[in-house]
This record gives structure tokens, C-alpha cells and sequence, in this order.
């Protein structure tokens, strides 16, 4: 069983920076140009993840702590 959450989370630690590198890319394409990326709403979606973050305060916590360690950690 430890290998098994071992391995899940060597795929999420080699997931996670090219995730947050495409949504980068999609941010600044998306800021440039003003159209969204093949259908995809970047910087309207994260406003919209912001503002849900905002009613529920609990989950906009535990949210905005799992981002501040994801960053921590990369540094």
C-alpha cells in the first residue's frame, strides 16, 4: 500500500509543474490576444473559481493553502 501512494505521488509531483506551466501559457495567450484558447476561458474560469472561493469560506482556506504549499514547495 505505500508503494502504491508513493507512485501516485511521483505522478502528481511530475503532473503539477506542467500543469501550472500550460495554464500560464493559457493565461498570457489568452491576455494577449483577448480571445479564448481553443474554447477554453482561462482567465474567466479562475474568476469564477475566485469568486466561489469567496462565498465558502472554509473550502477558499483550505483551497488557498493548498496552492500556498504547492508554491513553497516548488520553490
Amino acid at each position: 500500500m505505500k508503494n502504491i501512494i508513493n507512485k501516485f505521488k511521483e505522478i502528481i509531483d511530475q503532473i503539477l509543474p506542467l500543469s501550472f506551466s500550460l495554464l500560464c501559457f493559457g493565461i498570457v495567450f489568452q491576455l494577449i490576444l483577448g480571445t479564448p484558447v481553443l474554447g477554453w476561458d482561462v482567465v474567466g474560469n479562475i474568476s469564477q473559481v475566485i469568486g466561489k472561493l469567496g462565498q465558502n469560506t472554509f473550502i477558499g482556506v483550505a483551497a488557498l493553502l493548498f496552492f500556498y504549499t504547492m508554491v513553497v514547495k516548488g520553490k
